[in-house]
């Protein structure tokens, strides 16, 4: 992994995109941060599902996502935006970031209504793009790189090609001091031991224990088994057929690396290395939560083809399946079937990868980007 050019922040981390950010910090603000999106397409915004009469664990989660979203180094100036009694409070958030990054807060019950509020939104956006007019990309390290790894709408050239060969580009991340995060905990079933295997230390494997029992207690408390749980339909049309199989090829994501430790929802990585992060499996809240811990750009594998980006990374749509070339291929910005139909080498496909991350770092739109793709989910407790 060589230098790339970057937008360095004032913590030092280093963002590939210059994004402006409305985020709504609770699901009353969301008119106003909607109507700033449609008014202005090149202002990123994301609205909230919840945001108030949550308990202790949702609510640390939410505040912990606001901030790290907030915080993540493809965002150049942020304003958080609320109704003014919610449980996380814009102007906390933007207390908090105030040192780093251009930000401010809106409250709707100080302003006297949404009205006034989107007035204070739009001054925000005018003073917030002059701010970024200026912002250069400088020579960075690979060191400064943190990198997503998410697959979706897998088959079986997901475990044998695409995901060993974004494995190869993980460890070649880490080695150059930079950081992979593997997410998808309730994927971690079936490939328990050897992620245990992998565990830097007893400190790590009591972490990556305690997340396998929270999820194996609340499925039994539902009356199922999450270790017996099979796939999503299109998972097992795909030639999947127990979570054991998908498990086993999903954590080749992150190839041979070991694992520094376990990150909650919105947690920032402690160090270099790879991390694994615990979220959801859903394609929209699994990418949020790298975004919120601080991924610049998320290499996303898929067999059967899926349209998922984001609002703050680049996601990099990785295929190796002919079935899914044919029918999706213009959602996929890196074609690496020829692995199964040519006998292509795993590291000549990770080579390929690593030179579309170079192009994207460099400014390319991932095909996600140029479709508008900015899903977003929360991720909450109680979700798989």
């Amino acid at each position: 992994m060589r230098k790339f050019l970057g937008y360095r922040r004032r913590d030092g981390r280093v963002g590939v995109r210059n994004h402006i950010l409305l985020l709504a910090t609770v699901t009353c603000a969301n008119r106003v941060v909607q109507r700033i999106g449609f008014e202005c397409p090149d202002v990123i915004v994301i609205e909230q599902a919840a945001g108030c009469i949550a308990l202790e664990d949702d609510r640390a989660i939410t505040r912990r996502m606001l901030l790290g979203l907030a915080m993540n180094p493809n965002v150049g100036a942020v304003c958080f935006v609320g109704l003014g009694c919610e449980q996380a409070q814009a102007k906390d958030l933007r207390d908090e970031l105030r040192e780093t990054k251009f930000a401010l807060a809106v409250s709707i019950q100080d302003c006297g209504g949404s009205e006034e509020a989107l007035a204070k939104c739009r001054e925000f956006v005018t003073r917030a793009r002059a701010h970024l007019e200026g912002d250069l990309r400088e020579p960075c390290e690979a060191s400064s790189l943190i990198l997503g790894t998410k697959c979706g709408g897998s088959d079986w050239t997901s475990a044998i090609a695409s995901n060993p060969a974004v494995g190869v580009v993980s460890d070649r991340v880490v080695q150059a001091g930079g950081i992979s995060l593997l997410g998808e905990s309730a994927g971690w079933f079936g490939a328990d031991h050897v992620l245990m295997r992998r565990a830097r230390d007893d400190e790590v494997r009591g972490a990556i224990m305690k997340v396998l029992r929270r999820l194996y207690d609340a499925s039994r408390h539902r009356g199922v088994r999450i270790d017996e749980a099979n796939p999503s339909p299109g998972n097992i049309a795909g030639g999947l057929t127990t979570l054991t199989e998908k498990a086993l090829g999903g954590i080749r994501k992150s190839g041979a690396s070991p694992i520094e430790g376990v990150l909650a929802p919105g947690e920032q990585p402690r160090g270099p290395g790879l991390w694994l992060l615990d979220n959801p499996s859903l394609d929209p809240a699994s990418v949020a939560g790298m975004s919120a811990a601080g991924a610049q750009v998320v290499l996303f594998t898929t067999g059967r083809g899926t349209p998922v980006g984001s609002p703050i990374c680049p996601v990099i749509k990785i295929c190796a399946s002919p079935d899914g070339m044919r029918k999706v291929p213009g959602h996929v910005d890196v074609d690496i079937s020829d692995i199964v139909t040519a006998g292509a080498t795993v590291q000549g496909g990770g080579d390929r990868i690593e030179a579309a991350i170079r192009a994207v770092i460099d400014g390319e739109p991932t095909r996600s980007e140029r479709l508008g793709h900015r899903e977003f989910v929360m991720p909450q407790v109680g979700v798989l």
